[in-house]
């Protein structure tokens, strides 16, 4: 169990993207702290340009189970339906946590996906796709959690960026396009947020074992390589040596969302690889 000592007893987390994986630790990570978390992710998607190629991506299915598991262990986590990038979807979100719990102190965008191409190769529609859906519904959650979050007297909202938000990489130019903006977004609305006590900051993880990476080394394997011997050539790009873990992620999300004079920052969680 994280320790960490501000305890969350009576207020309210949203984590986005929180059905499995890192966000799955985001919620978890909450939950034992006290907080109620409402667990929210997209079972379908307006398009298959993503890491799991197809539009059916099953958030929803495994935030539903997740919630469970932790009720079974007294936590208080329920799950929600929403297409981050879909305008009526997100205000109806808000609205649900508006009527059942009459508060919201902490909003975490932890979704996102990702798509491998040459930008030679790509449509405008892949671009339009990748973009979008990782920005989009940064711009959404945060406009409409806004109002709930100076009624509650403030509080935070952790944006998901990326290793790739710090630095390019090829065949993702439409994924670090997103995610650079996803920083500066950050810190241009930590500003116009800065005296109504409502802090925003972004996360950066670096490698994670995820479905996210497994998609990326699947693309970058090179031939006659396995992909666990791909695996241990990312990791030797890591200055520290080694992964990042769902935990160490969740750790800085609640640092960020706890952390009353942090606003404005993008914090790299990634072993050292990205640098200022």
């Amino acid at each position: 169990m994280t320790t960490h000592p501000q305890r969350y007893d009576g207020r309210v987390a949203l984590v986005v993207g929180g059905g499995r994986g890192i966000g799955a630790a985001v919620v978890e990570t909450f939950a034992q702290q006290g907080a109620t978390v409402v667990a929210a992710d997209a079972e379908l998607l307006t398009s298959d340009v993503n890491h799991y190629r197809s539009k059916r991506v099953g958030g929803y299915a495994a935030a539903r189970e997740l919630a469970q598991n932790l009720q079974d262990k007294g936590l208080s986590v329920s799950a929600a339906d929403v297409d981050a990038g879909d305008e009526d979807s997100v205000r109806a979100l808000l609205a649900r946590v508006d009527e059942e719990y009459g508060r919201l102190d902490v909003v975490v965008n932890a979704f996102g996906i990702t798509h491998i191409s040459k930008v030679e190769d790509m449509t405008l529609a892949q671009f339009e796709s990748v973009v979008s859906g990782n920005l989009n519904g940064v711009f959404l959650l945060s406009r409409y959690a806004i109002p709930l979050l100076r009624r509650a007297g403030g509080g935070a909202i952790v944006n998901f960026s990326s290793i790739s938000g710090r630095m390019g990489f090829a065949k993702e130019a439409h994924y670090c396009a997103a995610k650079f903006g996803v920083i500066g977004f950050t810190a241009s609305l930590a500003k116009e947020l800065a005296t109504s006590g409502i802090r925003v900051n972004a996360v950066c993880p670096g490698i994670v074992r995820s479905n996210m990476w497994d998609y990326l080394l699947s693309e970058f394997v090179r031939p006659g390589e396995t992909q666990e011997e791909c695996w241990e050539r990312m990791r030797a790009l890591i200055p520290q040596g080694d992964f990042q873990t769902p935990q160490d992620i969740a750790d800085a999300v609640l640092y960020l969302a706890s952390a009353p004079r942090v606003t404005g920052q993008a914090i790299s969680v990634d072993g050292g690889m990205a640098q200022p």
